[in-house]
C-alpha cells in the first residue's frame, strides 16, 4: 500500500511543473521607447515516471484492485420505475428512466423524471425535463453514488441495488426513486 502512495505521489510531484512564465518586456519595434506587453508562455514541463520498488509489489496492488471492481454490480443499460415526491398538496407518483453506462467502479449517465414541474425535486431534474440529467457515479458492493456531472450541488442521489432492482433517494428532497432493470 505504502509503494501505491509513494507512486502515485511521485507522479503528482513530477506533473506539478505545469505552470507559467512571463519572459521579460520587449521594446515595441513601433515605438522605441515604450515597452511591449509581457508575454506569457508555457513553461517547461518535466515528466519523470516512478517505477514501482519491488517486482512484484505492482501485481499485487493490480490484482487487489481487479479484484475489489469484481465485486461491484454491474448496473450497465436501461432501467424504468417510478419516482415519488411531494407535490404542491400531496405526494406524487410518476415515471422515471434511466440509462447508464459503466467501466469497472465508475460510470455515466442519464436520469428522466417525468412530470416534475410542482415537485420537491431539484431544479436541474425540472429544467433538463425529458432530455434527462446528465450523471456520473461510484459502484460500491451494495450501493451507488450518483452526482450530476457538474457536481454534487446541482443532484446527489443514493441508491442500493439488489439484482435488477435499484432503490434510491435525492438528497436533501424527500423523493424515492425505484427502478427496475428493462430486459
Amino acid at each position: 500500500m505504502n509503494g501505491a502512495l509513494l507512486l502515485l505521489a511521485s507522479a503528482l510531484v513530477s506533473t506539478a511543473a505545469c505552470s507559467t512564465r512571463v519572459e521579460a518586456p520587449r521594446l515595441s519595434p513601433l515605438s522605441p521607447s515604450a515597452a511591449a506587453y509581457p508575454r506569457w508562455t508555457p513553461a517547461t514541463m518535466r515528466v519523470a515516471l516512478a517505477l514501482p520498488m519491488e517486482s512484484g509489489e505492482g501485481a499485487n496492488a493490480l490484482d487487489r484492485l481487479r479484484n475489489d471492481e469484481a465485486d461491484v454490480p454491474d448496473i450497465a443499460g436501461r432501467w424504468t420505475g417510478v419516482w415519488s415526491g411531494y407535490g404542491i398538496m400531496s405526494r406524487r407518483v410518476s415515471l422515471a428512466r434511466a440509462e447508464f453506462s459503466q467501466a469497472g467502479r465508475w460510470g455515466w449517465g442519464k436520469i428522466v423524471l417525468s412530470d416534475t414541474l410542482a415537485a420537491d425535486v431539484p431544479p436541474v431534474v425540472t429544467y433538463r425535463g425529458a432530455l434527462g440529467v446528465p450523471v456520473m457515479f461510484d459502484v460500491f458492493p451494495t450501493r451507488v453514488v450518483m452526482k450530476h456531472e457538474a457536481g454534487g450541488a446541482y443532484l446527489s442521489a443514493v441508491f442500493r441495488v439488489e439484482g435488477d432492482r435499484m432503490l434510491g433517494t435525492l438528497r436533501g428532497h424527500g423523493t424515492l426513486i425505484v427502478l427496475s432493470r428493462d430486459r
